[in-house]
């Protein structure tokens, strides 16, 4: 199976978008190429998914701040093409995005989403986070901690025409107090954690994107054992 990974360290999110588009354009003219997968990790950005909003009523808002306090701490705002509504990138956090052609795979969207939710979370679990869950009301993986589920890997795609683009975000050892900054996949000051405020030991950013391709290549060998995000270890 012809699959290509790239990681390009730290890069802003127009960065990010471009090597989206070089990925997918390559796709669509090479069929024996089913895909190609970046990892990177963003300078400060919010990004807002096709249902998120900047509303003056701040219970509808996405953004618990104004545009300009949030660029005053240094982030930019884009509003982007993936599904979901807010989410938050900053240095320390890992961003893969697997573009995909999904029709030389097989798979179907729905397929295809739980599959990188599922393999995201036995990869976690295999790095030592047993007790990672799956969010029951939206897109995500969950670590208890004091007995309050705290956010760790959130998900957020574009599927169109059968090609894949977006992806994930891993919190590591990035600024999580910035998260306040947003209404998290619409919930306001959602609790959230990462591998450093866990205890976690890893290595570079770029050794945790290779480990987890490693498992992406596996699932995609097996994928028919794999449909399913449990709360099982």
């Amino acid at each position: 199976m012809k699959i290509e990974s790239l990681y390009a360290g730290l890069v802003d999110y127009q960065t990010g978008l471009q090597l989206q588009t070089s990925a997918l354009e390559r796709l669509r003219k090479d069929e024996e190429l089913r895909g190609v997968v970046i990892g990177l990790e963003h300078m400060g950005v919010v990004t807002l998914g096709v249902r998120g909003q900047i509303a003056a009523d701040p219970t509808r808002s996405d953004i618990s701040v104004s545009e300009e306090l949030l660029r005053a701490r240094g982030y930019e705002l884009h509003k982007t093409t993936r599904g979901g509504q807010a989410t938050l990138h900053n240095p320390g956090q890992l961003v893969i995005y697997p573009c995909m052609n999904l029709r030389t795979l097989g798979m179907g969207a729905k397929d295809y989403v739980t599959l990188v939710q599922t393999t995201t979370l036995k990869w976690l679990r295999q790095l030592g986070l047993e007790l990672v869950k799956c969010g029951q009301n939206e897109p995500g993986l969950f670590v208890p901690v004091s007995g309050v589920d705290r956010k760790i890997a959130a998900f957020g795609f574009k599927i169109s025409q059968g090609f894949t683009s977006h992806g994930l975000a891993i919190n590591v050892q990035n600024d999580l107090s910035a998260f306040d900054l947003i209404r998290t996949c619409g919930v306001s000051k959602q609790p959230v954690t990462s591998f450093m405020e866990l205890g976690i030991q890893t290595p570079t950013l770029e050794s945790l994107f290779k480990s987890w391709l490693e498992m992406w290549r596996s699932s995609l060998d097996q994928q028919g054992s794999h449909i399913s995000c449990s709360n099982k270890p």
